[in-house]
């Protein structure tokens, strides 16, 4: 049996009509995407922050002066 659970209350899949049926298949489908995307957001910071650390690192290397030959 399939249920979906709107402000704290579940319902029944079988019990609704096909219209609701369908709405609730489209609220499933859509938290999905929503929490694909926040995967997709967390990666893409989480790498920004590594290509900016490296940046930070390379441009410090370029600051200091080389040393005397």
């Amino acid at each position: 049996m399939s249920t979906i659970t709107i402000d704290n209350e579940e319902y029944k899949l079988e019990d609704m009509s096909e219209r609701a049926k369908g709405l609730a298949t489209h609220c499933r489908d859509l938290q999905a995407k929503i929490m694909t995307k926040q995967m997709d957001l967390e990666q893409s910071i989480t790498a920004r922050n590594a290509y900016v650390a490296d940046l930070k690192s390379e441009l410090q290397k370029e600051d200091k002066p080389e040393a005397a030959e």
